[in-house]
C-alpha cells in the first residue's frame, strides 16, 4: 500500500513461523511450489533434497531455498540417516527430509453411546 505523503510502500504483512508440527490446513497458506512439493513429500514419507530436485526439476539452488523455508517455517524436519559403504568400512551420511505434520486423531465414540446400542 501506497502512503501519500511518503511515496513509499510498505512491505506486506509476513506471518512469524510458528514451531511445532504443521497441520494439512498450514499447507494452504503456502504457495504453489512448496504446497506441491510438500503434498509429494507426505506422499514419500521422507526424501533426499537430490530427490526433491529430481521430482520438481527446478535450479538446484531455488529447491534448496524453498526447503531451507520449509524447514524454518516448521514443516520440515531434516534427518541424518548413515549407511555404510560395503567393503570400505566408511559410513555414508545422508540427510532426508521428512514432513512435520500431524495426523489426525481417528474418531472415538463414546462409551456411553456403545452401550445405549447394547
Amino acid at each position: 500500500m501506497r502512503n501519500p505523503a511518503q511515496g513509499e510502500s510498505s512491505p506486506p504483512p509476513q506471518r512469524p513461523p510458528s514451531a511445532g508440527p504443521k497441520t494439512m490446513t498450514d499447507l494452504l497458506a503456502l504457495a504453489d511450489p512448496e504446497r506441491s512439493l510438500l503434498n509429494w513429500l507426505v506422499r514419500q514419507r521422507r526424501a533426499s533434497l537430490a530427490d526433491m530436485i529430481a521430482h520438481t526439476q527446478a535450479d538446484p539452488a531455488a529447491v534448496q531455498a524453498m526447503v531451507d523455508g520449509l524447514i524454518r517455517d516448521g514443516f520440515l524436519i531434516p534427518l541424518e540417516e548413515g549407511a555404510r559403504v560395503e567393503g570400505t568400512g566408511v559410513e555414508d551420511s545422508r540427510v532426508m527430509f521428512k514432513p512435520n505434520l500431524l495426523s489426525r486423531k481417528p474418531r472415538t465414540v463414546p462409551d456411553q453411546i456403545w452401550k445405549a446400542l447394547d
